[in-house]
């Protein structure tokens, strides 16, 4: 260890000017009066060392009232202070300095006080930067929750539009057919009266098919009585049925559990309309539903051997069944699972869904 006797006048003259010419330092006595300025902080703040005589708060800024608040914080203190403060240099530089107040006396006892100061200017600039960045990505969040939730209300109403549609185009005719029918109906006339019953039970018969169809496409009864599995199994013979396509459903790990209502719900209807699209706008003659599962995890994976397409120029125009994979992602998300997109043109889709069984 060296001892402050060992060091020679040239040495500690050297280890002084090192000290004035890199750290922003002032010493000022108990009037306010300035002893002695760094030239690093002369420098700072574009004085020179004939200027150095003036009150420490009007050396260090000429903003009037950052001028008081410094005067304030400086004279008649008992007790040490560090903060951050902004000033103003005589060039109209705003500048922002973390600085420290020590209070320490003289050889003679009389009171001094130090003021070590380091300019954090970059600093502040670069965290009002981050806070307009950080604005701005909550404003745009703000804006796509807004935009999204505008969507989900059209979809609803779309939805409900088509609904209204199958039940006046099928429900509602057929009841306004058979409404004619029973009123035709001449008793008097026993073979007339025999065909018109006979086209009544049919039409009642038709008439009940398009009620289950509307009422299973709405809800079907196996979601809620028996589960996923048995609902899907349900979904692709129907879809079989009506559109002599060939689509098939496999359990391949024998999955029998069930979730949360909302869960399988949503679950449910992505699938559903991950099937329609494969038969709407992809063409498909193929689809297949592969579920599986391990401890932890449950897959549900959608294969069409149809046109396939290009996931991001569909969901950049906001076409209608861009729209349904926008959709689907957000029900997923919903129920904290993932949903993945694979599709090239004229290699078919597949659409994987993955849900965490320790978190359903």
């Amino acid at each position: 260890m060296y001892s402050i006797k060992n060091i020679s006048p040239e040495e500690l003259k050297g280890f002084n000017q090192t000290i004035d010419k890199t750290l922003l330092y002032a010493v000022i006595d108990d009037k306010g009066k300035v002893l002695y300025l760094s030239k690093k902080f002369q420098k700072l703040l574009n004085i020179t060392s004939n200027q150095d005589k003036k009150p420490i708060e009007e050396l260090m800024t000429t903003d009037e009232g950052q001028q008081i608040y410094l005067k304030e914080l400086i004279q008649n203190r008992k007790k040490n202070w560090s903060g951050e403060i902004e000033v103003t240099t005589r060039t109209n530089a705003v500048k922002w300095l973390e600085m420290s107040i020590n209070l320490m006396h003289n050889v003679n006892l009389k009171q001094e006080t130090l003021i070590l100061c380091s300019d954090i200017t970059e600093r502040k600039h670069n965290e009002v930067t981050l806070e307009k960045i950080s604005k701005k990505e909550y404003d745009e969040k703000i804006q796509l929750q807004k935009t999204q939730s505008s969507q989900i209300v059209e979809a609803q109403e779309e939805e409900r539009k088509r609904i209204a549609k199958d039940i006046h185009d099928g429900i509602g005719q057929t009841l306004t057919a058979l409404k004619f029918s029973i009123e035709s109906i001449n008793a008097s006339n026993i073979e007339a009266t025999f065909n018109k019953v006979t086209q009544l039970k049919e039409g009642l018969g038709f008439l009940i098919k398009e009620v289950r169809s509307v009422t299973f496409n709405l809800t079907p009864p196996e979601l809620s009585d028996y589960g996923i599995v048995p609902a899907l199994n349900k979904l692709v013979i129907k879809l079989s049925d009506f559109t002599g396509k060939n689509i098939y459903f496999e359990n391949k790990t024998d999955f029998k559990g069930r979730f949360d209502s909302l869960v399988e719900t949503n679950l449910y209807r992505v699938v559903q309309e991950a099937v329609n699209n494969a038969l709407k706008y992809a063409a498909s003659n193929y689809i297949l539903i592969t579920l599986s599962h391990s401890v932890n995890k449950l897959s549900i994976v959608i294969d069409d051997d149809g046109k396939g397409f290009d996931y991001q120029k569909l969901t950049k125009k906001g076409k209608e069944s861009g729209m349904g994979l926008f959709f689907m992602k957000e029900r997923i998300r919903y129920i904290n699972g993932r949903l993945f997109i694979n599709s090239e043109k004229n290699e078919g889709t597949r659409i994987t869904i993955n849900i965490d069984l320790d978190k359903t």
